[in-house]
């Protein structure tokens, strides 16, 4: 029988004069006229025998502040709250089994103040203003007020609503799963195409020689005996069959990354040339492969483990992983930004035997959020949300992520191009802090589980959600995509697993751990298990969200804040211990051993039982064929460009474009002071105007020695992935090092993270194109490689992330594919020794001397410039001598010892007109400087490896000694708010609010 419900509303007491935002550009799109909102809460509660005064003391210190807000559990003159009539009423709450954190929150909170477990769902109750039409009240409900695929949304009328018996003791909707058996069989002897329709509908994203492969797994007389023995069946049950899904997708695989390839150019067209090849495993030859040829000795774990470890210093060692969440952001922008912020901090918590998470940083890819208006609303195919929408939810789930788990943001990036339209990029990154040793000199960089010890998991229960999330993110995305794909983190649930973990450590309670992530415990305790080749797990008694959880979802379900721990037997006891201490659920679910096998048990009836031979080795290679054909564009839609009147208003309308202007309205919601470590944090000065080039965090509070710190920097230019990936990758690289160089980090210890976001590379009929793209993915992981060895810059940590491409239809009907462009983020740490000698990139006072650092010009094709305006010379930008930008950089690094900088700050969008403004803002300061060479190439050329500096005057002769020839003097730092270049004249004041969006 379902519990009964008490609801609550919680309205603020000013709510006559406080108003809900509302969005232009989503109403404009709408073609809403919607002139006015507000917000209410909504609490139901489970009708417990509590006495009245017990009751009373929820609504006062549980459900409302009651100096803020009224709590009505009964009706109520509501038009008291409003100045006007509202015209609808819109009620949304989170769909049953979906993670409802306000809920959670406020049950822990009522078992406080009553002693006792009352169950909780929350609401947001909508109140809209203005002549709107039933129509045009549900479409505001559906598509900027609720995602119907996480929530359940109601439309009233204001009479329908006020008339309602909306108090009245009601059961709320709750899960309800059939009964089933234990597991159910597939049966593979059946046609080719049987076996693809099975992979799809199943969303196994198996591949036909994938399946076959499994097929002939099955069929193998010794697979047959073993398993006639332990009571299976002949064919594989859903546990089994889904275990190798996730196992062998290509999220958790990387099988392109793996595959053999063979390369060859039919045409360069200028670009550069590598020559016909065959390569066996990108990721072995290039990615590891730079990592191997590396030769710096501070290289700890990489590539073995959930992030990389370096250690820069005797006192603490620093980990780092970059993870994308693509495709539950493009479902759902809050759930799948959150779970992807919390889900990297896991993979933090999750290294050696655990690192605490100290940074976060975020890099951001969506179509520009203004468009598309509502004229042009046929330009968006159906099913896509608005970008703007999109914007919104990702930035929120971002902010609670990081915010609401203690953990400062900074550094990241917000990148708009139509492009993105399909499927936005979603990229995480967390820098963690790890003691090379504990108390008892165990290395804490390494996990150390064997045969006999418990596998036990933490954290949050098990749900159906998160279902597929691996195999989901391994396909196109469509409008078929599935509700269990989606999952929302609970910030606040993990930060007691951290705290948990973390004490735990101290004690030496656990020999290994790792997190919960992508395929769930098929994926955690099958990887955990490939070191003791085997374990044994009963899923039955893991602790689930709801009744009726089959036994393939519990082991699948990706469902948040959980991690999975190995346990010596005689800690095990003070582990559960602990674990209840902190109010973090722990299961104890089996053993591992050396069986060879992954073994499955539900309440100790066997469902599934895998060779770990087969689980992790059976996968055949993938053999593929690249074709590079030169240049090639495959783009959804570009901005109109303009000619060029005259220069001024070029610069205006470059600092306000969207990838250069300030994104300080967005980045201010991020906290980047918690934890007080803080040093450079994303805009700089004491008004803190102007931009900085990296994040610094201070390593001292952290455990590490009095001065030192790591900078965090990041660098990615997809739009030349139009021209050459290989030259694309290049200025990813390069850019990314620059960061961190602008503000003191030492060449020689720098570590790099790769990010592949790629459209589908694999040709087929509905991508003919796919050799094109793979040859694409050959150039880049090529040139990362080249950059890379070149610099001794290794590679410590990395992910790919496959088929961003979006299929679909218009309004009209027509078809529609949407692929983003070829997309990698590198992200850079480097250790600063001392924190005294952090450079920044504002300049400080007037009468310094500026300065170009490296080339005075370069091409422009592909820039900022090329994007709004029609080029005098579509040329390319050059490649990176790799000589002179080592040997500046090393100059770069012996004149930071020497203080002579003033200012520095790297050169990329926009080029030097932009970053010269940007280094006046903070101190408005203006600058007075001259420019050979045509115009444009000179101001907006994004030619990488340069920088613009400034330094005293007193510093000339020593600065331009050490620096020679790789210098080009511009001018001077001046008291005027004003910027001059040659006959231009820019007004300091007039370019700051272009570039703020003011």
């Amino acid at each position: 029988m379902s519990k009964g419900y008490r609801r609550f509303e919680v309205l603020p007491k000013r709510l006559k004069l406080e108003s809900s935002p509302l969005d232009q550009d989503i109403f404009e799109f709408l073609g809403i006229s919607l002139n006015e909102m507000k917000q209410a809460n909504i609490y139901w509660l489970e009708d417990s025998e509590l006495q009245e005064d017990k009751w009373d003391e929820i609504q006062r210190k549980v459900l409302s502040d009651e100096i803020l807000e009224d709590v009505h559990s009964s009706k109520y003159n509501v038009d008291d709250y409003f100045t006007s009539t509202p015209s609808f009423v819109v009620e949304k709450c989170f769909l049953p089994g979906v993670t409802d954190n306000a809920a959670r929150s406020a049950s822990d909170a009522m078992k406080i103040v009553t002693g006792k477990k009352i169950d909780c769902a929350s609401g947001t109750l909508f109140f809209l203003f203005g002549s709107l039409s039933d129509d045009d009240a549900k479409e505001v409900a559906t598509k900027f007020l609720g995602n119907s695929l996480i929530e359940g949304i109601k439309v009233y009328s204001y009479n329908e609503f006020i008339e309602s018996d909306r108090f009245q003791v009601s059961p709320r909707p709750e899960v309800k799963l059939s009964t089933f058996d234990d597991y159910q069989t597939y049966d593979l002897e059946v046609s080719d195409s049987e076996l693809e329709k099975m992979s799809k509908e199943n969303i196994w994203a198996l591949t036909l020689d994938e399946m076959k492969v499994i097929q002939s797994h099955f069929r193998d007389e010794k697979v047959k005996k073993r398993r006639s023995e332990k009571g299976l069946p002949e064919s594989p049950t859903d546990v089994e069959i889904e275990i190798l899904a996730q196992t062998w997708s290509e999220h958790c695989k990387h099988k392109i990354f793996a595959s053999k390839i063979d390369y060859k150019e039919t045409e360069t067209n200028g670009t550069k040339s590598l020559g016909d090849m065959t390569v066996d495993s990108l990721y072995k030859t290039y990615i590891k492969g730079a990592t191997k040829q590396s030769t710096v000795p501070w290289l700890v774990s990489v590539f073995s483990d959930n992030a990389g470890v370096v250690r820069f210093s005797d006192k603490v060692d620093v980990a780092i992983k970059v993870e994308t969440h693509n495709s539950p952001s493009a479902l759902d922008p809050y759930g799948g930004a959150l779970t992807g912020i919390v889900g990297v901090n896991r993979d933090i918590l999750g290294v050696g035997l655990g690192a605490r998470p100290i940074a976060n940083t975020n890099v951001l890819c969506f179509a520009p959020p203004h468009w598309p208006k509502a004229s042009e609303k046929s330009e968006l195919p159906l099913g896509l949300l608005h970008p703007k929408r999109i914007l919104k939810g990702v930035h929120k789930g971002i902010e609670d992520g990081g915010n609401k788990s203690g953990i400062p943001t900074v550094n990241g990036a917000i990148y708009f191009d139509y492009n993105y339209s399909g499927k936005p990029l979603v990229y995480c990154g967390t820098l963690g802090v790890i003691p090379p040793v504990n108390k008892d000199g165990v290395d804490l960089s390494k996990k150390y589980h064997e045969p006999g010890d418990a596998v036990v998991m933490v954290g949050g229960a098990i749900g159906a959600d998160g279902i597929h999330g691996a195999t989901f993110s391994s396909m196109e995305l469509d409008e078929t995509a599935p509700a269990t794909a989606v999952q929302i983190g609970d910030p606040l649930t993990q930060r007691r697993v951290t705290d948990f973990m973390m004490e735990a450590q101290k004690q030496n309670l656990y020999c290994s751990v790792t997190d919960n992530g992508a395929g769930g415990l098929s994926s955690s305790i099958g990887e955990m298990a490939e070191k003791t080749n085997g374990a044994i797990i009963d899923v039955a008694k893991a602790h689930t969200k709801y009744p009726g959880v089959k036994p393939f979802e519990l082991v699948i379900s990706e469902s948040q804040e959980r991690m999975s721990f190995a346990v010596k037997q005689e800690n095990l006891e003070k582990f559960l211990t602990l674990a209840k201490e902190y109010n973090v659920d722990a299961c104890h679910l089996g053993e591992f051993n050396d069986s060879g096998y992954f073994t499955i048990e539900y309440q100790g009836r066997l469902v599934g039982s895998l060779s770990m031979e087969f689980m992790h080795d059976g996968l055949p290679q993938m053999q593929l064929k690249a074709d590079f054909k030169g240049p090639h564009e495959f783009t959804f839609k570009e901005e109109k460009k303009q000619s060029v009147s005259n220069y001024e208003e070029v610069i205006y309308k470059l600092l306000s474009s969207p990838n250069i202007a300030s994104k300080e309205r967005w980045v201010r919601q991020y906290d980047h002071e918690v934890q007080a470590s803080t040093v450079v944090k994303p805009f700089i000065g004491k008004k803190t105007y102007g931009p900085s080039d990296s994040g610094v965090v201070w390593l001292k509070p952290h455990g590490g020695n009095d001065k030192e710190a790591i900078a965090i920097g990041c660098g990615f230019n997809p739009r030349l992935s139009y021209h050459d990936t290989y030259l694309m990758t290049q200025y990813a690289v390069d850019e990314s090092i620059r960061n961190i160089l602008c503000q003191g980090a030492d060449l020689s210890k720098i570590a790099l993270v790769d990010n592949f976001c790629w459209p589908d590379p694999i040709k087929k009929d509905s991508n003919p194109d796919g050799e094109q793209k793979l040859a694409a993915l050959v150039r880049s992981c090529r040139s990362l490689y080249d950059y890379a060895t070149f610099f001794n810059t290794p590679f410590v940590s990395g992910k790919d992330s496959m088929k961003n491409d979006f299929i679909g239809k218009f309004s009209n009907g027509e078809n529609v594919k949407i692929s983003i462009p070829p997309t990698l983020l590198v992200t850079s740490i480097g250790h600063i020794e001392n924190i005294d000698k952090i450079v920044t990139s504002d300049f400080k006072s007037a009468g310094d001397l500026i300065y170009l650092l490296g080339e005075s010009s370069g091409g422009l094709l592909y820039s900022e410039f090329d994007r709004y305006f029609d080029l005098k010379k579509r040329n390319a930008p050059e490649e990176i001598n790799f000589e002179s930008a080592l040997s500046r950089y090393q100059k770069i690094n012996q004149a930071q010892k020497e203080s002579l900088f003033q200012s520095l700050h790297d050169i990329s969008d926009g080029g030097l007109a932009v970053s010269l403004i940007e280094s006046t803002f903070p101190r408005s300061l203006g600058a007075s400087i001259e420019v050979n060479g045509p115009m444009e190439e000179s101001l907006f050329t994004e030619r990488a490896s340069r920088f613009v500096c400034s330094i005293k005057a007193a510093d000339k002769d020593k600065f331009e000694s050490l620096f020679a020839d790789d210098i080009t003097y511009l001018g001077k730092v001046v008291e005027d708010f004003e910027i001059k270049i040659n006959e231009l004249s820019i007004n300091g004041h007039k370019a700051y609010n272009a570039w703020r969006g003011l």
